[in-house]
Formats: structure tokens, sequence, C-alpha cells
């Protein structure tokens, strides 16, 4: 029986990479060597979909696609291990070296989210925006999707958030940057299809809550799990979270807390929320300042969401079917 022969679409699905991901690696890297259909089309075999699946988990758990895109499969299977293990440390803004920001096009070692990390929070701190798409772009190549939002997007968001709060970035920053990250991010993580019946969750921040960096991230990481992410943008009233809610039958509602922790009308806001929202819609809520709303986060029964590790569990926790 002939082997079964994947199109790049499929790949992406089995692998979690992107196509944009899979040809750089391929051409650059020569990770796999698909064969051509007649019509010239990519077909990739079994054996390069498990390779690209190893390939892409390693990467998640920090190595760079340059230094290990020759090893043989079971070397690939000892690095790639059971599970990524991401860990995201922030670096200050004005700790980073001018000199150490220039982009090179050779592959990094071990270092490169770091260097990742440092050229995109320069980009930030000078208003560069179409620096700052180049960035996300070649990182994603670099590190892989996943790997890239948890090791490099999420010190980077944490990072604006506190230089904003001490007065060291004005707000022009983080609008920059949210701008290319909503941009940026929504086409690196879109998956090529989505099955029918594939989950759909609203993601949002509350009215009051303007800072949109972490939602934003939040969706993404949601986008490359699976799950039909709608961005309703920030700072929406309840019952419009509510409409929007309705309108595209979602299985979900995410919030993120960021600035300020300290508003008096938020939790009756909350309150509101949930009694409108359909008992059956679970409510999720994390960021900067969601524990400063415990209290009424566990009296309305919301989902607490303590960082990504926790957030991606949630996300497979909801998609189990009932026991």
């Amino acid at each position: 029986m002939p082997e079964l022969r994947h199109t790049i679409q499929s790949v992406a699905e089995r692998t979690g990479l992107t196509p944009h991901v899979i040809r750089v690696w391929e051409r650059r890297y020569s990770t796999v060597q698909p064969t051509r259909s007649e019509g010239n089309q990519r077909r990739y075999s079994d054996e390069d979909v498990r390779r690209l699946r190893l390939l892409n988990r390693a990467t998640q758990r920090g190595h760079s696609i340059g230094t290990i895109a020759h090893l043989g499969t079971p070397q690939l299977e000892m690095l790639a291990g059971d599970e990524p293990a991401l860990v995201a440390s922030p670096t200050p803004l004005a700790d980073r070296e001018e000199n150490d920001l220039v982009l090179h096009d050779r592959p990094y070692e071990s270092d490169a989210a770091e260097r990742w990390l440092k050229a995109a929070s320069a980009a930030v701190a000078s208003m560069d925006g179409q620096q700052l798409e180049q960035i996300l772009e070649r990182g994603a190549v670099e590190l892989g999707v996943t790997a890239l939002l948890i090791r490099v997007v999420a010190p980077l968001v944490e990072q604006i958030g506190e230089d904003w709060q001490a007065g060291k970035l004005q707000i022009a920053h983080e609008h920059i940057a949210s701008a290319v990250l909503r941009t940026q991010l929504g086409t690196l993580s879109r998956p090529i299809s989505l099955h029918p019946s594939a989950p759909v969750i609203l993601t949002t921040t509350p009215a009051g809550q303007l800072h949109e960096l972490g939602v934003v991230l939040a969706g993404a990481l949601a986008a490359t799990q699976g799950w039909r992410v709608i961005y309703a943008g920030p700072s929406l009233p309840a019952p419009e979270i509510v409409a929007a809610a309705q309108r595209n039958s979602v299985q979900a509602v995410a919030l993120s807390l960021v600035h300020p922790a300290d508003d008096p009308m938020l939790p009756e806001e909350l309150i509101r929320l949930r009694r409108m929202l359909p008992p059956t819609i679970p409510l999720l809520v994390g960021g900067r300042s969601a524990g400063a709303y415990g209290a009424v986060l566990d009296r309305i029964g919301a989902i607490r969401v303590r960082g990504l590790q926790d957030w991606m569990a949630q996300l497979s926790q909801l998609r189990r079917p009932p026991v």
C-alpha cells in the first residue's frame, strides 16, 4: 500500500507550524525534502510530518532550528521530550545594548529567543512598527510560532506594561506595539483551515480596561491551539460582550485585566456580565490585575487564569468532552 502524501495545509494542521514556516525551514535548513505533484504542489510523507512535529516541539523547548535541523529522528525525539517546556523571562528595555540589536541572517544558538526579545524591545522603544513586524515574522521562522509567543512576545508585553506604568514609555509606544501585534500575531497564528466544529472563543477587555496587548497575545495562543478566536477589541461594555458572544455562538469568553487595578466600577461590570451571559458559557479572566479583583471573580464563578501555561491548560480542558 503506497504511503499517504500530505499537502502543506494538512501538514500545518498536524504539526502546529504555519505553511510559511514549513517552507522557510525547508528552503533554509533542509528540514525535509517533499516530493512534487503533477501540478508542482508539495507532497509530504508521514515521516516528514513526524519530523516537522518533533522539530516544532524541540524549538518550543528553546532549541534553535539552525542547530537541530540536521539531527536524526532519534535525537529529535530526545530533544522534543513529552511536553514543551516554555518559560519566559522578561528583560528590561533599558538593559539592552544597542550593538546587540542587529539581526543577522545566520541562525542563532541557544540565546535565540533572547536576541529576538532584545530586538523587539528596541523596536518598541523607538516606535518602529515596521521593524517590529519584521522581527516577529523572522522570529517565527527561527523559533516557531508558539515559542515566539511565549518566549518573546509574552515577556515583551509584560515589559511594555511595566515600563509604561513606571513612566519609561508613553501610551503611544503601546498603541504602536498593539497595532503591530494585532496584525502580525493574527497572521502568524492563523491556521490554514479550521474544522467546522472548532471551538470559538471571544477575547476582549471589559469597560475601562484599555490595555489590550495581553488579550491579543492570549488570542494568538488560542488560535495556535485550534480555537477560532473572535477578538472584540478593548474596553467593551457587558451588553456588547454578551451580544458578540451570542452572535458568534462562542464556547467561552476570555477577559484580560491589566490596568487599573482599583476601578470601583469594574466589580459591578463583571457581575453584570456574568449575569447576562448564558450559564453554559465559561468566563475566563487573566491579566496582571486579575488578582486585585479576586473576590468578585470568585463570587461570579469565573475561571482564574494564572499565566500562559495555565491559559493553554484551561483551553485544553474546555475542549474535553464532559464525563
